[in-house]
């Protein structure tokens, strides 16, 4: 069994936890069973440097981002490594509205480092939708060396069922989200794959969140495509062959 969980929100995401450090998020994940998982902080990947440094030799670790769309829809972005998620950052970044923070009311939007000190706070509203259109968001993602999926089908907001209804004609996804829940669950045996890729992640907020070897999802059929030369999965073998699957 290949367990995974590729929707992790750290501490820089609205409302998740402050323990929600990469160190802690990889120790958890670890101590959960899993062996490939993304950070997927929301219109934001500056937490990914860090969980990339503390993660080697412990977890198969992808960098990602969830990025809000113009149109309030979630779309989780992988990548092979922190290169591609950083130039994938200024483009977000680029694409944000300026507004400002409220941790009273989304968090503090944390940004640490490998050692698990904080060392900087993001400032801007993590919490809002950017100037970029769901195709913007995905043919993004490809340019910059990743792939995207649409996140949390089930939730009755920011999904794209909820929002627009459907999945659109344009763009079609290699992959689609349900989140690994009850409800998430419930809604997958309703709907269906949509005749895409189905992954079950957690979208974490808390380090009990975080999925299990027995709850998770399994990448177990495609094993030995994932293998990298040492035999184990690697983010750059998971992403070049999601690459491939149908979809943009």
């Amino acid at each position: 069994m290949i367990a995974y969980d590729f929707h992790i929100h750290s501490c820089l995401s609205p409302a998740a936890d402050d323990e929600m450090t990469p160190v802690k998020i990889i120790d958890q994940a670890v101590a959960n069973g899993l062996d490939i998982i993304a950070i997927t902080d929301t219109n934001s990947a500056r937490n990914a440097a860090a969980a990339a440094e503390y993660a080697e030799g412990k977890i198969a670790f992808v960098p990602g981002i969830e990025v809000e769309s113009s149109e309030e829809v979630h779309v989780v972005c992988l990548f092979p490594d922190v290169y591609s998620v950083s130039r994938m950052q200024r483009i977000v970044a680029a694409n944000m509205y300026d507004k400002e923070n409220r941790p009273e009311k989304f968090g503090n939007q944390l940004i640490v480092d490998e050692y698990d000190e904080h060392v900087d706070t993001e400032k801007r509203m993590l919490r809002y939708r950017t100037k970029m259109t769901i195709e913007e968001i995905f043919y993004a993602a490809r340019q910059m060396g990743g792939a995207a999926f649409y996140a949390h089908l089930e939730q009755k907001a920011y999904s794209v069922l909820s929002v627009l209804g459907m999945i659109p004609q344009r763009p079609q996804p290699k992959a689609i989200e349900y989140t690994n829940n009850a409800a998430g669950r419930a809604m997958f045996e309703k709907k269906g794959d949509f005749g895409r890729l189905v992954f079950f992640n957690s979208d974490a907020f808390s380090l009990s969140q975080i999925s299990t070897r027995e709850n998770a999802g399994d990448l177990e059929a495609v094993a030995a495509d994932l293998a990298g030369a040492s035999g184990g999965i690697t983010a750059r073998a998971f992403i070049d062959w999601l690459r491939e699957q149908p979809g943009i």
